[in-house]
């Protein structure tokens, strides 16, 4: 009985497996006749004074949007609203003001230049490195994004990541939105019609669109700081999470053929038009991409206590979430190994001896040296895959309960301003 039910099972494996092979042998050769069709080399204008006019641009539909609704409903109605959205990620609830549905309906509708088999071949990059992918996004994209002092303005402003006057519980939520935002855009079929990553992503530019509308009711200072969630700093925030995610894998010794850089890259400039970033921000490929995050964290960067407070925030969060894996100093020495130390120095990471920042690169390098191994084999890829899923599966739940990204009304826009809720 039990050598049956073996053989069962070793039959069903090897299905899987061939299915899994063939299915990515495709994908890949349709990737790679698309790449030969694209120019890998153009690159567009970053300079500073076209991402500086790109700080008064928002995003005329979702702030429509949001100005019409306020106008309605009050925004504990606001509130129940976006709730019922999360519970029910098919279809708005029929109660849902027709601007919603038009907002869903046109929002959804993915570019010309949207190719499938590029977002097919992108997505299984990230189910092969996702691990990887979430800790960077922990070490490099977001401190990154909080150095540039203007942009990390709206986050103090808000507290959207350090309300209740810096509770973890409240920081590890959002982290936990933001990878689980991350997850759902980038795992297969996330970008379909119905995929959860197109829903999440809708989402994200209605409630940054929502905390804008507050924001500009209560005194922002778009002369000094831009507009809040302004072009240039969306684009900023894009680019941490796809292009310079890229860099941080070279770091650490995993590299990409160049059709499979510019499938990632492919699938976050679809998220990036889906987000409501203009088309003259979506970089034209994996090198532009690259350009464009250095072009705006190289203008960007500044001193800010309130990115310092960002920062401290979340070394707290790692401290505390990532045990017993990983302590203080090895925290640190990621932070730093992934940000350098100009970017580390100035949000105030804690000092560490550089034969540490070495020793945790090296590390860093023996275990991804085993992946990349496995990787290029697609029978080992296949249980690469399931590992990966097993371990994002973990991280999530090692970050948070919840696994629905929570849309709302910051407490900092209803209590702190007296915005009823």
């Amino acid at each position: 009985m039990l050598s049956k039910l073996l053989l069962v099972l070793l039959l069903i494996f090897v299905v899987l497996s061939i299915a899994f092979v063939i299915k990515n042998i495709k994908i890949k050769r349709r990737a790679l006749q698309k790449f030969k069709e694209m120019d890998p080399q153009e690159l567009s204008d970053w300079s500073p004074e076209k991402l500086d006019s790109k700080r008064a641009h928002m995003d005329p539909l979702a702030d429509q949007t949001v100005a019409i609704i306020m106008a309605k409903q009050e925004s504990a109605e606001i509130n129940h609203l976006f709730q019922s959205i999360v519970k029910d990620s098919d279809q708005l609830p029929p109660t849902a003001p027709k601007e919603l549905h038009d907002y869903f309906e046109e929002s959804a509708k993915l570019p010309d230049w949207a190719d499938p088999d590029l977002i097919a071949l992108g997505q299984q990059i990230y189910l092969r490195h996702g691990i990887w992918i979430g800790l960077l996004l922990c070490y490099k994209s977001l401190p990154e994004c909080y150095a540039c002092a203007r942009g990390a303005e709206v986050l103090h402003k808000t507290a959207r990541l350090n309300e209740k006057k810096g509770s973890l519980d409240a920081y590890s939520r959002r982290i936990a939105e933001t990878a689980l935002f991350v997850v759902f855009a980038m795992s297969p079929d996330g970008l379909d019609k119905k995929g959860k990553g197109l829903r999440a992503t809708q989402k994200v530019r209605l409630i940054h669109a929502t905390i804008r509308y507050f924001l500009k009711q209560h005194n922002w200072d778009a002369d000094t700081y831009g507009e809040p969630i302004n072009q240039e700093d969306l684009a900023g925030t894009l680019m941490s999470f796809s292009a310079l995610i890229l860099e941080g894998l070279e770091t650490i010794g995993v590299e990409f053929e160049p059709v499979e850089m510019e499938a990632y890259i492919h699938c976050w400039r679809v998220i990036g038009h889906i987000a409501g970033l203009d088309e003259d921000m979506i970089p034209k490929n994996a090198k532009d991409a690259l350009k464009l995050g250095h072009s705006i964290l190289d203008k960007e960067i500044a001193p800010s206590d309130h990115a310092k407070e960002l920062v401290k925030a979340l070394r707290e969060f790692q401290d505390t979430k990532s045990k017993p894996i990983l302590g203080s100093q090895s925290n640190i020495a990621m932070m730093r190994l992934m940000m350098g130390k100009d970017i580390s120095d100035l949000l105030g990471v804690e000092p560490i001896d550089q034969s540490q920042i070495d020793r945790m690169e090296k590390k860093l390098r023996r275990i991804t040296a085993v992946g990349e191994f496995l990787d290029k084999s697609l029978i080992f890829s296949f249980f690469l895959q399931g590992f990966t899923k097993l371990g994002l599966m973990l991280m999530l739940k090692r970050m948070t309960t919840r696994s629905i990204i929570n849309f709302y009304i910051p407490k900092s826009l209803t209590q702190d301003w007296g915005t009823k809720s």
